[in-house]
This record gives C-alpha cells, sequence and structure tokens, in this order.
C-alpha cells in the first residue's frame, strides 16, 4: 500500500518504521523544518535543553520497537537510570527524596512520613499494580474496544478500571499524609490532568515510574527522534518537511486528496494514496468540528530555559517544588483558566548528570509551571510573560534559591508556542484531558470513524502521551493498517 503520513512527531515516525517493515511505501509529510514534534531541544551558548519530555519510563517499550525493526536500542541511544527520580520541596522546610532503588526508597518514606504510610504505599502500588496488569493487557498494547474487557479478568476489575472516584480520593483513601497525597497526585500531570478529577485508573502512572523507574537519555532525549530519522532515511522513508496540511478532498468516506501548503505559500495536491495516518488531531477535517468544540482540554505548560551561573547543591536531576494548595492551584487551571497565583514548580537540571548540556561550573534550568489551555479568560501578551516569569522566580526564591542574578539568559513557551510549533489543539499538551472517563471516551481513536482510511497514532490519541504510549501508538496504529 501506499501510505502518506502527516506530521513527524514520535507516533509518526514509528508507525512509518513499522508500516515500512510490513512491506508499504511510506512518505511522511511535516509542517515544520525538523522531525519528532515535541521532542526537541534548544541549544545557546553551550547550554543544552529538552524542550519537551524530560524523562523515560518503560523502557522496555523502546527497546522492544527497535527489535521488531531489526535494530538495538544501544546502537542508537544510550539509557540510564536516575539514581534520585525526583526531589520533592514544601515550603515549610520538608524535603523528601525518591529513590529509584526499592530499599532507600523504603528508607526516604519511613524516615519522612513514617511506617504506617511505608506500609500504605506498599498497598497503593498492589493496587496500581491490578490495574496496571489490565491496561497492559486490554488497552496499552491494543486498539481500544470495550469488548476487550469482556474475559474473566476484565471483569473482574472493570469497576475499578472505570470508576469515577479521582486520583485524589483514592490517594486519600490509603495514605494520610498530605504531603504524600501531593507525591502520587503529582502524576495526573502526567496526562495534563487534574488529580481532582482524573479517574483512580491513572494511579497506575506512579506504578510505572516506582516499578520500571525514569531514565535519562544521554545527550538529551532528543536523540531518540534523531535516531528514529536516522532510521528512516537509510530505509527509503521520504521526509518532506515545511509541508503543513492544509486539507483533504473526499469520495464519500474515502480521503482522495491531502493538500500541503510550504512556507512560500506553494500548494501541492497528493492523490493515488491508499491510506492517511495523521500524527496529530488539531484539524477539523480529520476530526470534524465537533470535536474541536470540546472545552476539556487537558494543561499546557509555561516553559522557562534559563542558563544559570554557578551550582546549586539543594537541587537534583528532578525536583518539585510545591504550591501551598495544590486543589486550588487545579481549581485555577481548570475551572478559572487563569495562571495559578501559587504554582508548583518543576525544575529539571540535566547537567547533574551530563555535565555537557552547560559550560562548566553553570547550570541549564528547565523550568515548567502547569498553564491553562488557551481561552479568552487570559492573554500571553509579552507583558504578562514577564510577569509570570518573575512570579516564578519569586516563588523559587522563597524555597531558599535565588537565581535572579545568576541568570544569564531565559527563553519562554508559553501555550501560544505549544499551538505554533505543535499543532496542539489550544495549546494544550496532552489534546483532550482525561479529567473523566465521558472526556476520555471523547478522544480520538487510532481508527476514523468519518473516513475508512484515515488513521491517527501520537498522544492526544489512544493509548495516550508520553514518549513510551507514543511508540505503542504507532505500532497499534501500524498493526490495524496492516491488517
Amino acid at each position: 500500500m501506499k501510505i502518506i503520513i502527516s506530521g513527524s512527531g514520535i507516533g509518526g515516525l514509528v508507525s512509518a518504521l513499522y508500516l515500512n517493515k510490513y512491506g508499504h511505501d511510506v512518505v511522511i509529510y511535516e509542517k515544520n523544518d525538523f522531525a519528532g514534534g515535541k521532542v526537541n531541544e534548544y541549544k545557546k551558548d553551550g547550554y543544552r535543553f529538552d524542550t519537551g519530555p524530560t524523562l523515560i519510563t518503560m523502557p522496555f517499550v523502546l527497546k522492544k520497537f527497535f527489535e521488531d525493526i531489526d535494530e538495538n536500542i544501544n546502537d542508537y541511544a544510550e539509557l540510564n537510570e536516575l539514581e534520585k527520580t525526583c526531589r520533592y520541596f514544601w515550603s515549610d522546610g520538608t524535603m523528601f527524596d525518591s529513590y529509584s532503588d526499592t530499599e532507600k526508597l523504603s528508607e526516604e518514606i519511613t524516615k519522612r512520613f513514617g511506617n504506617d504510610e511505608l506500609n500504605a504505599f506498599k498497598n497503593f502500588l498492589e493496587f496500581s499494580r491490578k490495574l496496571y496488569k489490565i491496561s497492559e493487557k486490554y488497552f496499552l498494547t491494543k486498539e481500544f474496544k470495550l469488548r476487550n474487557f469482556i474475559n474473566a479478568d476484565g471483569i473482574r476489575y472493570f469497576r475499578k478500571f472505570t470508576s469515577k472516584k479521582s486520583l485524589n480520593t483514592r490517594a486519600n483513601k490509603f495514605f494520610k499524609d498530605k504531603k504524600l497525597i501531593n507525591v502520587i497526585n503529582r502524576f495526573a500531570t502526567y496526562n495534563g490532568s487534574s488529580p481532582f478529577l482524573t479517574p483512580q485508573l491513572f494511579s497506575i502512572i506512579a506504578y510505572v515510574e516506582y516499578m520500571f523507574k525514569p531514565y535519562y537519555v544521554k545527550s538529551g532525549i532528543k536523540k531518540l527522534a534523531d535516531s528514529l530519522v536516522e532510521l528512516c532515511n537509510n530505509r527509503g522513508i521520504e521526509i518532506n518537511y515545511n509541508a503543513s496540511l492544509k486539507g483533504i478532498e473526499n469520495n464519500n468516506d474515502v480521503i482522495t486528496t491531502v493538500i500541503t501548503e510550504n512556507k512560500s505559500g506553494s500548494i501541492k495536491e497528493i492523490k493515488n494514496f491508499d491510506v492517511l495516518l495523521s500524527n496529530f488531531t488539531n484539524n477539523s477535517s480529520l476530526t470534524g468540528k465537533k470535536y474541536l468544540e470540546n472545552t476539556d482540554w487537558s494543561l499546557s505548560g509555561f516553559l522557562m530555559l534559563m542558563g544559570i551561573e554557578g551550582k546549586n547543591k539543594k537541587l537534583q536531576h528532578h525536583n518539585i517544588l510545591y504550591s501551598d494548595d495544590y486543589e486550588k492551584e487545579f481549581n485555577d487551571l481548570f475551572i478559572k483558566k487563569l495562571p495559578a497565583e501559587n504554582m508548583t514548580i518543576y525544575i529539571c537540571i540535566t547537567s547533574r548528570t551530563d555535565e555537557n548540556d552547560a559550560p562548566r561550573g553553570h547550570e541549564n534550568w528547565f523550568v515548567l509551571v502547569n498553564a491553562p489551555s488557551i481561552s479568552n479568560n487570559f492573554e500571553w501578551s509579552e507583558e504578562n510573560k514577564e510577569m509570570y516569569k518573575n512570579k516564578i522566580i519569586q516563588r523559587i526564591k522563597e524555597f531558599g534559591t535565588d537565581i535572579e542574578k545568576k541568570i544569564k539568559f531565559c527563553n519562554i513557551f508559553c501555550p501560544s508556542d505549544f499551538l505554533n510549533l505543535y499543532n496542539c489543539e489550544n495549546g494544550s499538551i496532552y489534546g483532550l484531558s482525561s479529567n473523566s472517563l465521558k472526556t476520555m471516551f471523547k478522544r480520538t481513536r487510532n481508527r476514523s470513524n468519518k473516513y475508512r482510511n484515515l488513521f491517527f497514532a501520537g498522544g492526544n490519541t489512544h493509548p495516550g502521551g508520553g514518549v513510551p504510549l507514543c511508540f505503542l501508538s504507532g505500532k497499534i496504529v501500524s498493526n490495524i493498517i496492516n491488517k
């Protein structure tokens, strides 16, 4: 078959390589002048930053992909397990280190929160493990169909799988310490949702990180995207850059023409293909106007990439500085659709692990704060961006780290940048949120219900966002097309 792929994010690249392996003729069209989508990087004055994902979980998914296409991941990227997964801070001075090593983690939980909370943590992981096993077997690795759950295991856990109880509600059932509940609740943001709304099913995200550990890709996560591009080039998969999807033509339920436009406004019509696979969902001609009329979009982000003079002994590779009122923060983001005044701050300093990411004696700070998707409630003007940047810097200072005079430069990405760069719906990072089962069922499926030869892969469709799930999405959709 002749297959057109629109978009060269991880889902698009992985799909292309699988379909090529299956013997199909694949051509990719990409709106930007680079591939990889959100898996990108920024370099300036000897500093290097990831601009999208900053850690990898479920490394076995990536390794299996390379094996499937007769390659070895070690020939393309080096994945290193982090000893400390994250350092957590609260404004009252409490600090908690999460370790990859189970014994060290248990000791730290006991020291900070007590033995009862350690037992609660083990019970929580066992609860999450059961949900994960069902997800892995019937959800994460297959096209989403309710009939997948009509089996002994599925029926047994279906109520828990579809429970409307929130992640926060479930965490409160296990834990008494509010800070440990904060730690568990944070995992809802991995798919851009609120822990006070997202179903308890997403406790599996915590299980995945604690059981499969977080990994750092040496020289940056973009190394993965570059490897996929290299493999496409080696296998004759053509990637056409600066080719935005302008529109389509169809004959009833079959797409017959794909129309692209380059930066100079030149239009190209592509015909004589069998399948169109889209690596994004922000196009009404593909997903329909009804989909884009939804309002419950996932979180976006306010991202600051800062070159920092000097070394900070207090911070680790991954760090979280919690707000004083976590629930109010998410009410601001999802109900009021405004940037939080008292915000939780994520700081990633990859130069703590890879000294080549910053000049000697300096650090590269990736500072991310959750932000609402674009709405009429707030405008990210230059003035507002500068004001919010200063609020974040002041908030970091309140945690005992004054960086104001150490900033060599600060490059800001806000929701409008995510929209313009990556075609994200209203600047959201993961498309529709997972704040309710109802919204989850509205997410675009891998197989279009509008056109017989249209399919979707990537973080905004099944099985979800994040690098490993985009790899799985590419595998799922490729298997559907190949059949």
